[in-house]
C-alpha cells in the first residue's frame, strides 16, 4: 500500500547532502465530490484547489488511491483521488498554489492511470498534442510552461508522453521513446530548470524514473525559447480538453502529487542513507542518516549477540524531515564480545520494515573484510576505524565505479546496497586518507 513506509539502503548511490525542500504534498484526503468551488459545486478540497477556467465537467474527486512500488506520500486510511475527463466544449481546468520557485530546479511527481486512448491524437501526429499538466507563475492563468502531452501509443491499449516547454505552435513537443499501458499506474515527474539567461530554462519529463538519489538524465526535455517564468513558478495546473486536430486530454486518475526542489524528495520513499556503528571509548555508537520521512512514528533499536534473536534496547522519535536527517544513539552497556544491532523503522499506522544486520567487537580491525559473500542484497564491509571523508566505492570488473558511499567517521562497519548490481564479480574499495584496500567479491 502506498501509506506503508518502505525502507530501503541507497547508501550505494552517489548523492550528496541535499536539504529536500517539500513545496507540496497531494494526496486528495477529501470527501467525495467536486474538487472545487467552480460552478458553485462542492469544494471539497476547501480552496487547496482553484477553477481556472471551463463550466462544464467538473473535476470530482473519487474513492480510492492509486498505489506505485517505492513511492510514499502521506495518505489519509480513506484518501481518494481525481478524475481528469474530456468532453466538446470547455471542461474545467484547475490549479494549485505553492511558494515561488526561481531557481534551482522544480518538480512535481504524480500517478497517473489512463483509462482509455481513443479521443487522444494519434501516434503519428508527432507535432501536434494536446497537454493536460503544466506549471504556471503565481500570476498567470494561462501561460503553461513545462506542458505534458498525450498522444496514442504506437501499439493498441497504449499511450505516449511529450513535453513542451511551450506551445507547441513555438516549441516542438519532445515524446518518451517508450508507450505506456491503459489502466496500468505509472509515475510521472515533470521539471522545470531555471539557468541563468533569457530563453536558457530546459524543461524535462520522466516516466517511471529509476529509484536514484541524483536526477537522471530525462526521457524527454524541452527549451525554454522566452522565459516568461522569469517572475518564478508558482502553480500546478491540469487540464480537460478536447480541440479537433490536437485530440483529447486522457480521461485519467491523478493522485499522490508531491511538488519539491529535490530530486529525492519529489521521487524516492523513505532511505536509510546509511547506517553505521562506531566504537566510542568501548560503548557502540549508531549512527544513521534517512531520507524522505514521512508518516513515521520511531526508530527501534535492536541488539543481538548472535544476529538472530534480538532485543529492543531504545526507541528514537521520527524528525520527519526532508533529506540528510541524522540520528544517533550511544548502547549504556559496555562492549563485551561481539554485539549486532538493527533498527525496526515504525510507522504512524504501526506498519514496519528492518534495516540490515551491522556489528561490532571492540577490536580494533586492520584489514578489510566482507560478509555476506557470495552477496544479494546489503554488503557489509568490516574495516579500519574510518577518518574524515573516507569511503566505499564498488566496481565492476571492467574497472567501471558503480556505487559509492561516504563512510561515517570513527565508525568501523559500514553496509551498502547493492541489491540492483547485475550478478557477477565486483571489487569493494575502501579508501581512508593515504590508505586503500580492495576485496574481490560475488553478487548473486
Amino acid at each position: 500500500m502506498r501509506k506503508l513506509i518502505t525502507l530501503v539502503f541507497i547508501g550505494a548511490l552517489t548523492a550528496g547532502t541535499v536539504s529536500a525542500q517539500r513545496l507540496k504534498t497531494e494526496d486528495f484526503n477529501y470527501s467525495v465530490g467536486q474538487l472545487t468551488s467552480g460552478g458553485s459545486g462542492g469544494n471539497v478540497s476547501g480552496g487547496n484547489w482553484i477553477s481556472n477556467s471551463g463550466t462544464a465537467k467538473y473535476i470530482q474527486v473519487l474513492a480510492g488511491s492509486l498505489t506505485y512500488p517505492n513511492y510514499n506520500t502521506n495518505p489519509a486510511p480513506n484518501s481518494a483521488h481525481i478524475l481528469l475527463d474530456s468532453v466538446k466544449g470547455s471542461a474545467e481546468d484547475i490549479y494549485t498554489d505553492f511558494d515561488s520557485v526561481t531557481s534551482g530546479t522544480l518538480y512535481a511527481s504524480f500517478l497517473l492511470n489512463v483509462a482509455i486512448n481513443d479521443q487522444l491524437v494519434a501516434h503519428d501526429s508527432v507535432a501536434t498534442a494536446n497537454y493536460f499538466a503544466a506549471f504556471l507563475s503565481g500570476t498567470s492563468t494561462s501561460s503553461y510552461t513545462a506542458r505534458l502531452a498525450i498522444r496514442r501509443g504506437a501499439a493498441v491499449g497504449t499511450y505516449n508522453l511529450g513535453i513542451s516547454s511551450q506551445s507547441y505552435k513555438n516549441t516542438a513537443i519532445v515524446w518518451a521513446p517508450a508507450d505506456y499501458a491503459l489502466n496500468t499506474t505509472n509515475l510521472v515527474t515533470i521539471g522545470y530548470t531555471f539557468i541563468a539567461g533569457d530563453s536558457t530554462d530546459i524543461c524535462k519529463l520522466w516516466v517511471n524514473p529509476a529509484n536514484v538519489a541524483v536526477e537522471p538524465a530525462p526521457l524527454a526535455s524541452s527549451v525554454y525559447n522566452a522565459k516568461e517564468s522569469k517572475n518564478g513558478l508558482a502553480r500546478l495546473a491540469f487540464r480537460q480538453d478536447d480541440d479537433g486536430a490536437r485530440g483529447s486530454t486522457p480521461k485519467a486518475q491523478i493522485d499522490a502529487i508531491k511538488i519539491s526542489t529535490s530530486w529525492s524528495d519529489a521521487t524516492l520513499p523513505l532511505s536509510l542513507t546509511s547506517f553505521s556503528v562506531v566504537n566510542k571509548n568501548g560503548y557502540a555508537g549508531l549512527n544513521w542518516q534517512t531520507c524522505n520521512e514521512i508518516n513515521v512514528k520511531q526508530f527501534e533499536i535492536q541488539k543481538s549477540q548472535d544476529a538472530r534473536t534480538f532485543t529492543v534496547i531504545a526507541n528514537v522519535p521520527a524528525k520527519n524531515a526532508g533529506c540528510a536527517t541524522t540520528y544517533s544513539f550511544t548502547d549504556g552497556k559496555a562492549l563485551a564480545g561481539i554485539a549486532y544491532y538493527r533498527i525496526k523503522t515504525i510507522d504512524n499506522n504501526g506498519a514496519s520494515i528492518y534495516s540490515g544486520i551491522v556489528s561490532i567487537n571492540g577490536k580494533t580491525t586492520v584489514n578489510i573484510n566482507v560478509f555476506p559473500n557470495p552477496v544479494a542484497n546489503s554488503l557489509v564491509l568490516s574495516h579500519p576505524k574510518a577518518g574524515a571523508n573516507a569511503s566505499m566505492q564498488v566496481i565492476s570488473m571492467d574497472g567501471r565505479p558503480v556505487a559509492l558511499t561516504t563512510i561515517q567517521q570513527d565508525a568501523i562497519q559500514t553496509s551498502i546496497d547493492i541489491s540492483k548490481l547485475a550478478k557477477g564479480n565486483y571489487f569493494v574499495v575502501f579508501t581512508n586518507g593515504t590508505d586503500k584496500q580492495s576485496l574481490k567479491f560475488v553478487k548473486q
